[in-house]
């Protein structure tokens, strides 16, 4: 069973992201920075990647910057050498969804812009969205769907979104919303297992059309339980890490379903099938209640 490590608890007051945030967190390869007047009020150094806070001239943030900021770098110092880091990262802050949609068009609550490794977003410090930045391919034009793309951004941050308001508050972290009425990624796979509704994968291997065709209750969960399972349960396995972001690499460049399935077995070194037989073994067992203790 996967718990959260000591560090992510430290930083589980990063991002408050619901259902409808995620339905929309897909990230974009769009060039035009954010419109308005923004200001840079804090940096960080980590790693060689420069975190930089931005927020809106006058506009007073929720949280302060430097606390805010601090808890992504403490994200970044945990998870980023396993992946690229860039050498800047800007993050905008947004007081509101409002605001956030008439400044960049997008209504959402949330977004990674690849191509200027920025994050938008109107939480005070949104590790899923930064999670992009560092997971995604380096090269483009940007094949893979979200399976994959939300399958590792989920990985590093669900246990942030998934615990509800009396698991918060035994652990001493801030109240928010739990997302998919406050269970774990692993308990809503197991629940649409057994509802028999829990999304096949090969479907979902390539390109976003299979994705785009299912409640985000049902994939964003999968995805998230599925490459967490892949990764290891339980504990960090730097090995398995970076066999899955040379898969990400190397299926990028497929052009077809059957393209992504030849390199996940070549790099995972079992197919997705078999993958997937011994994930739903898993769910089986599954115990969302201990899970939470």
């Amino acid at each position: 069973m996967r718990r959260p490590s000591p560090l992510r608890l430290a930083i589980s007051a990063i991002a408050v992201v619901t259902a409808l945030s995620l339905a929309a967190c897909a990230p974009t390869s769009r060039t035009e920075p954010p419109r308005g007047d923004w200001e840079v009020v804090d940096v960080v150094s980590v790693h060689g990647t420069e975190l930089r806070y931005l927020t809106i001239v006058g506009v007073e943030p929720t949280e302060p910057p430097a606390t805010a900021n601090a808890r992504l770098a403490a994200f970044l110092d945990e998870v980023g050498p396993a992946w690229r880091m860039p050498e800047t990262i800007d993050v905008y802050v947004f007081p509101d969804r409002a605001t956030l949609r008439d400044l960049t068009g997008f209504d959402t609550n949330g977004r990674a812009l690849l191509e200027l490794d920025a994050v938008i977003s109107i939480h005070a410090a949104d590790a899923h969205e930064v999670a992009h930045l560092l997971t995604v391919p380096v090269e483009r034009p940007l094949r893979l769907g979200g399976l994959w793309l939300e399958g590792i951004a989920m990985y590093y941050t669900w246990p942030e979104v998934y615990f509800d308001e009396a698991t918060l508050a035994e652990r001493g972290l801030p109240p928010r919303l739990g997302a998919w009425y406050g269970m774990t990624v692993h308990g809503n796979a197991q629940a649409a297992l057994a509802r028999r509704e829990l999304p096949a994968l090969a479907p979902l291997a390539h390109g976003n059309r299979g994705w785009n065709a299912l409640a985000d209750t049902l994939t964003y969960p999968a995805a998230g339980s599925f490459v967490t399972h892949l990764l290891g349960a339980g504990h960090t396995d730097l090995a398995r890490i970076a066999a899955f972001r040379a898969f990400l690499e190397d299926a990028n460049r497929a052009a077809d379903a059957e393209g992504v399935l030849a390199s996940f077995e070549r790099h995972m070194g079992l197919t997705l099938a078999q993958a997937e037989g011994l994930w739903h073994i898993f769910l089986a067992d599954w115990d969302e209640a201990a899970a939470r203790h």
